[in-house]
């Protein structure tokens, strides 16, 4: 790799517009976010995203993985810093090894699978970055096909969000609604009239327990709602079954991420397959590795 472009100065124009990333609005003016961590980097290189600088400091360098970044990409984005612009650029005490800067990548919802069985999570309007992030996380992990984001929601380029993904985020569908109208415009559209489509509300107060659920070899929607006001009676409407998730402690019911790291793994389970027939671990590349010991996430 060529030597890296370098920046020492916190005033620096470049480093003034990579910090105000960290707040929504310069966020949404300039289309761009942060992304901190080797692992989440990695897998924005990985799944080929708009990257538009890739920032790390020497002093923080601490896995191969890291290291393996720096000299794959393309040196023309490749920026060395000081530690005090790392910790300008840090949502942690402990900044990360390594940073980019990244368009959103989020797509249209016309830009979501129209054909075969998709399953599809759809968030209605949530609105805690940490719930939206695991959500994410568990979606993508778990095999789903795309998660759709119901706005007005929490930004889904929020520093929690994007942290909590882990880089999940990436090379997975993920559209934003601008609002519950469009959605269902678009899912009356293209699913609603399909009558293989299947529609299942998690609601609470259910009475059929999420263990139950069965013929989902099919288009599946799974609606989640509002952590304070639940699932919008017009998402109830299109549902063809309401499921819950049947409390035996003290506790009455979950938060929206861990509900739907329950009903989510269970539909992928009993539907036999998901988003990849491969596991994630076996499709990483050399190099790209997560390390056996690290203390870089």
């Amino acid at each position: 790799m060529n030597k890296p472009n370098e920046l020492i100065s916190v005033h620096n124009p470049r480093v003034k517009k990579w910090a105000a990333l960290r707040l929504h609005k310069y966020r949404q003016k300039a289309g761009l976010f942060l992304v901190e961590g080797a692992r989440a980097v990695a897998e924005a290189l990985l799944t080929q995203q708009p990257i538009e600088a890739i920032i790390y400091c020497e002093s923080l360098l601490r896995t191969d993985r890291a290291r393996h970044i720096i000299q794959l990409a393309p040196s023309e984005i490749v920026w060395r810093v000081s530690k005090e612009i790392a910790r300008r650029l840090s949502e942690r005490d402990d900044p990360g090894e390594v940073f980019c800067v990244c368009r959103h990548v989020d797509v249209p919802l016309d830009a979501l699978p129209q054909e075969g069985a998709p399953l599809f999570v759809v968030l209605d309007e949530p609105r805690g970055p940490g719930n939206l992030g695991i959500t994410l996380r568990t979606a993508e992990g778990a095999g789903a096909d795309a998660l759709i984001v119901i706005e007005p929601a929490v930004d889904l380029y929020h520093p929690t969000v994007v942290q909590t993904t882990v880089g999940s985020l990436f090379g997975f569908p993920i559209a934003r609604a601008p609002s519950r109208q469009a959605f269902l415009d678009w899912y009356d559209r293209i699913w609603g009239a399909r009558p293989e489509t299947r529609c299942i509300a998690a609601i609470p107060e259910a009475e059929q327990d999420y263990a139950a659920l069965d013929d989902l070899v099919r288009p599946v929607f799974v609606f989640f709602g509002n952590e304070e006001r639940g699932l919008a009676p017009e998402l109830r409407k299109r549902a063809h079954v309401e499921i819950s998730i049947k409390m035996l402690g003290r506790a009455d019911s979950l938060n929206t991420a861990s509900a739907a790291a329950v009903i989510i793994c269970d539909i992928v389970r009993k539907r036999g397959r998901g988003r990849f027939a491969v596991p994630q671990h076996l499709r990483v590349k050399e190099g790209f590795e997560q390390p056996e010991k690290s203390s870089e996430e």
